[in-house]
């Protein structure tokens, strides 16, 4: 009974407050805000009295690189009338950096001609940290199944070959001894299967969970997969590149199946390129997207096949240099990640000169 003594807007405020989030109310037309929760400080790094008496307060708070994409989502709002959801950073008195998700629309009153933004803000630093190991350790985990499945795919195929040249060359009467080359035989498959399957299964798996994109830096992220990459050159008898502009790139991804993306066209890559070749990871920032290529100097793909490269079960598929079999869906369940991000997928390829990939994203 004591609750309802309780004025309704205070019970809402003291909630919001308690799971971090701040609400707020921007007249467009007097340019002022309206209303601001008083938790505003702690999120912000401002008093609100500052920002009720100097709107454009806000602004030094944003880190810069920042500014140009809020803008963007400021003049968005204000021209579709639809909801956005932005993710940005702030830089706290302490000039330590949180990251602010701030949902927000655009509120009409037609009797008093007033024109709102309204909406709340929160807190998603922690959020922001945890999802950025958790990709750093699966793009390191990713990396390592392929090298690994590269690795491994050699000595089993020389045991398979071995076991080839041996029932060619020496008289197997004894049924015994056949039976016991076969077993040695068999186990070199399976073993190579069982590794290539693993590898491919996570894969696959990743490709059946709908999107859960974020503003994250796909610079970063790439940066440290082609790190991996480089600890283990020698494994794999390849060199790996990256050329990417010396800052972050910003762009709305689920980021876990977009670095599956990349990583299985590394991957095949690795697959259809010789010993000392190489494989080059190449990102440019345009203006309404980012291109994002993956480029080998391998045997290439026969022209004949190019038009059905994307097809599921595609007739495109074959096994790799040192054996590696394939089902025939992974570029298939690539363009169709893609293809989910607004993005799109091209190639070029030439037989004995190599493969490139090119992936468009756009930046929202």
């Amino acid at each position: 009974m004591e609750v309802n003594n309780i004025p309704n807007g205070f019970i809402i405020e003291q909630v919001a407050q308690q799971f971090g989030q701040l609400y707020f109310a921007y007249d467009t037309t007097s340019g002022t805000f309206t209303y601001i929760a008083p938790a505003f400080e702690q999120l912000w790094g401002i008093k609100p009295e500052d920002v009720f008496s100097n709107p454009t307060a806000l602004l030094s708070c944003i880190h810069e690189d920042d500014w140009g994409f809020l803008s963007h989502q400021y003049q968005k709002l204000m021209m579709t009338h639809e909801k956005v959801r932005a993710e940005f950073r702030t830089v706290q008195p302490d000039r330590s950096t949180k990251w602010i998700c701030l949902s927000a629309c655009f509120l009409s009153d037609q009797k008093s001609n007033q024109h709102l933004i309204g909406g709340y803000a929160e807190d998603i630093t922690e959020h922001k940290e945890y999802t950025h190991n958790i990709l750093k350790y699966n793009t390191k985990k990713n990396a390592t199944l392929e090298i690994l499945s590269h690795d491994l795919a050699a000595p089993f195929a020389n045991i398979q070959s071995s076991i080839d040249a041996l029932q060619e060359q020496v008289n197997l009467d004894d049924e015994d001894i056949q039976q016991l080359v076969g077993f040695i035989k068999q186990d070199a498959i399976r073993g190579s299967d069982m590794i290539r399957d693993f590898v491919d299964n996570e894969f696959l798996e990743s490709s059946q969970v709908v999107l859960h994109k974020e503003r994250m830096d796909i610079a970063n992220s790439v940066a440290i997969m082609m790190d991996n990459y480089k600890e283990q050159e020698k494994l794999v008898a390849k060199k790996f590149k990256i050329i990417a502009p010396d800052k972050p790139i910003y762009i709305y991804v689920d980021m876990m199946k977009f670095m599956q993306v990349v990583n299985n066209l590394i991957s095949n890559a690795i697959k259809f390129t010789q010993e000392n070749g190489s494989i080059t990871v190449t990102m440019e920032e345009m203006e309404d997207h980012v291109l994002l290529s993956v480029a080998d100097n391998g045997i290439g793909i026969p022209s004949k096949v190019h038009p059905y490269l994307f097809d599921r079960f595609t007739v495109a598929r074959r096994a790799g240099l040192q054996g590696e079999k394939t089902t025939g869906l992974g570029m298939s369940i690539i363009q169709t990640i893609i293809e989910l991000h607004k993005g799109k997928i091209t190639f070029e390829s030439q037989e004995n000169v190599g493969t490139t990939f090119y992936i468009r994203i756009p930046k929202e």
